[in-house]
């Protein structure tokens, strides 16, 4: 496939650059989000570079870098460009100029797609065959799923074929079966032959087709994930929509179609995530039988240009540039400055991953002042942050900072302290940061063992009393 054909399909299946970017140009940066580590490649360079509390998630040794910094990802990555990127729970992926998958991170689950389930060490590696063994390239999108037995990884071929790896068990295979560890990448058949151009993955799997349809399998037989009405998860079938749609985002709980015009389709269990109704989480309405029309619950005052979720939340850009959230707001990962009150919460510091504990039920604008985003990024592997692009090339972060993944070099003062108090270093309010520019990170202790010293693992970390105050992170 010629370069310039594998970078017009790569835009294509950016649901077309103008309506993801609001322009014509490639957006300065992209953005793959982890639960423990977050990856941003400079599009003008290709490099790929990672940001985390523990340096070895992006395929480098602990001492490789500045934790909370960015760090250029190890091993043959570091001498290619790179075109996407995808982060799960404990793995990640990328694509290269010649539409060759690198993979490093977690294995247990075959993640790597190399043909095993050992330990490949830190250096990322080349997903050389797939399970026919035949060679592994061509992919022009990639995307991590996680479930809460269940991980594994997909990929978007230029020819618009799509493939899985990992653990497939809850319908991921999309062959019929429950589904099984696939150590190989293994083509998913979509009906009609039809060709995919994007897949979003969680608790199910999204793939919007080039033909504008939308097509769901997996979900461990919950019907009300797949939007499709049947309780077959075991083989893709197409959701009903009355119009053709060009975006997709979830995968979990939650789910969306964009139509051609600017409509949102939602379904899932998680309806009051959606905007559905104003009873709250526990007298939220039932999942729709089939895909809902959110435009009177939004109440948005323009159409939709693109829809990205994390783990707990939703954000849209308007076709005037605006950005809006919603959704599950208990880690701050909706972005407007709001959060649970976790000085007085139980236990402190620690959101125990209770749905419906801080909702957001209708759209609220974010950075009101700004008028030019062109990007949002998210992630459904327990992912409770976002990051947002404009069209200068700002970068901004808000959410969960647990393994400093908000590019605003916090860095979480010991492991032992993140793990008790991961709430620690939440920033809730949408924020620009350039993590390009820092030099340094800072270390920052939780405000709870600045308030109580003799705490659980306070003593790790003493913190300066003229770098810390106990309101640090909120």
């Amino acid at each position: 496939m010629s370069r310039m054909r594998f970078a017009f399909f790569f835009c294509f299946i950016s649901l077309s650059c103008a309506a993801q970017t609001s322009s014509s140009t490639t957006p300065r940066y992209i953005v793959g989000l982890g639960e423990y580590q977050c990856f941003i490649i400079n599009t003008s360079t290709g490099k790929l570079y990672g940001i985390s509390g523990n340096l070895v998630t992006s395929g480098v040794a602990w001492d490789a870098g500045i934790e909370g910094l960015p760090v250029l990802v190890g091993g043959g990555p570091r001498h290619h460009r790179f075109s996407d990127v995808a982060s799960g729970m404990h793995n990640s992926l990328a694509i290269d100029e010649h539409g060759d998958v690198w993979t490093w991170g977690a294995n247990g689950n075959g993640e790597s797609g190399t043909g095993t389930m050992a330990d490949l060490g830190l250096a990322p590696v080349k997903i050389e065959t797939d399970s026919s063994g035949r060679p592994f390239t061509g992919v022009v999108q990639v995307a991590c799923y996680s479930t809460d037995h269940c991980h594994g990884n997909l990929a978007v071929k230029a020819d618009g074929t799509v493939w899985v790896w990992g653990l497939t068990t809850e319908g991921m295979r999309g062959d019929g079966q429950k589904g099984q560890v696939n150590t190989r990448p293994v083509q998913v058949h979509i009906p009609e032959g039809k060709k995919i151009v994007k897949v979003v993955g969680g608790m199910a799997i999204i793939a919007l087709a080039s033909d504008g349809n939308v097509w769901t399998w997996g979900g461990n037989n919950r019907k009300e994930l797949l939007g499709t009405n049947t309780t077959d998860y075991t083989h893709p079938h197409r959701v009903p929509l009355p119009q053709k749609a060009k975006d997709i985002a979830g995968g979990g709980y939650f789910s969306y179609a964009l139509t051609v015009n600017g409509t949102l389709y939602g379904w899932g269990y998680y309806t009051s995530y959606m905007c559905i109704g104003r009873k709250g989480w526990a007298n939220q309405e039932p999942a729709p039988p089939q895909p809902r029309d959110l435009t009177v619950d939004l109440g948005l005052p323009h159409p939709i240009a693109s829809v990205v979720t994390n783990s707990e939340s939703t954000h849209v850009i308007l076709t005037d540039g605006s950005l809006w959230g919603w959704g599950d707001n208990a880690s701050g990962c909706v972005g407007n400055g709001e959060e649970l009150d976790y000085m007085k919460h139980v236990p402190p510091y620690a959101w125990n991953w209770g749905p419906g504990q801080k909702l957001v039920t209708r759209p609220v604008r974010l950075a009101p002042g700004v008028h030019d985003f062109v990007r949002v990024f998210g992630g459904n592997c327990a992912v409770f942050y976002s990051y947002a692009l404009t069209a200068s090339g700002q970068l901004y972060s808000w959410g969960r900072n647990k393994s400093s993944v908000l590019g605003n070099g916090v860095v979480n003062a010991t492991p032992n302290i993140s793990a008790e108090y991961p709430n620690s270093w939440d920033v809730p309010l949408i924020t620009p940061v350039d993590p390009f520019a820092l030099k340094n990170h800072t270390v920052v202790t939780s405000p709870y063992c600045l308030l109580h010293p003799e705490g659980r693992f306070c003593n790790e970390y003493r913190a300066p009393k003229t770098s810390d105050s106990p309101a640090a992170g909120q």
